[in-house]
């Protein structure tokens, strides 16, 4: 193996309709054929892009912000959050007349539907998940949406065991506190004992700044936000504008 590439998805390896194109789906064999392992590194879970790793042959995956690691269709990591830490969080948000969706490896649930909820899922063109408030008493959580549009800073003083990251309009991403891409990244090259090999890292979001510090090379889509750019290596074109094929020249990995 030459080297590790990390892809975000939304924005990034995927289009504006939350699919990967063709020509992408060419440029990750040749990425491969040339030795570079291509990784996934999401805020989603494995639930969500099942679709995306069978056409991408993907296998490889740090998903849920950091929070589970999978090399090569094998678990390598999982990190869980605390049952009473998501009660609370729940009565908070229903209080606030908001939701959460509570996530694993297999499924979603959440606590109720509104036009937040929709608002949320319909940006990332998903179906909001099924109703399941106590998903979290059943199953083991490895991380949370509250499903809002303002109030982050109240959630932050209320919970600071935990991490918030706001991926968009109408969600926040929660996962324990330190948790993030970059740890996931972290945990996955230290279990499985990878070393000495160059990383890179395409992103757009706010959830891939840490990553961006911790890789050898972060490659920011033309599309990014503004403070992604700054901690980038390289700013490349859009996810739409052949982005991810102008990034991977550019490192000559392709």
């Amino acid at each position: 193996m030459k080297g590790l590439v990390f892809f975000d998805l939304d924005g990034t390896l995927l289009n504006n309709k939350s699919d990967v194109d063709p020509d992408v789906i060419e440029l990750i064999e040749t990425l491969r054929k040339n030795d570079y392992e291509p990784i996934i590194a999401t805020g989603r879970t494995i639930f969500e892009i099942k679709h995306v790793m069978e056409k991408t042959g993907i296998s490889s995956i740090i998903s849920m912000n950091g929070q589970l690691g999978i090399y090569r269709g094998k678990e390598v990591f999982e990190k869980t959050m605390d049952v009473e830490v998501l009660k609370r969080l729940k009565e908070m948000a229903l209080s606030r007349n908001e939701h959460v969706a509570f996530y694993n490896a297999d499924r979603i649930g959440i606590t109720g539907h509104n036009d937040t909820a929709r608002k949320a899922y319909e940006l990332i063109h998903e179906p909001v998940p099924g109703i399941d408030g106590s998903m979290y008493e059943k199953e083991k959580i490895n991380m949370v949406l509250v499903l809002s549009e303002t109030g982050d800073k109240g959630y932050m003083e209320a919970f600071p065991e935990l991490s918030f990251i706001r991926n968009g309009p109408a969600s926040i991403d929660i996962i324990p506190k330190g948790g993030s891409k970059a740890a996931g990244i972290k945990t996955f090259l230290e279990t499985l004992k990878i070393s000495g090999l160059p990383t890179y890292a395409f992103g757009d979001g706010l959830n891939d700044i840490e990553m961006f510090e911790l890789v050898d090379y972060g490659i920011a889509m033309g599309n990014a936000r503004e403070a992604l750019k700054e901690k980038a290596s390289y700013v490349t074109e859009t996810n739409m504008n052949n982005g991810i094929e102008q990034g991977l020249k550019h490192y000559h990995l392709i």
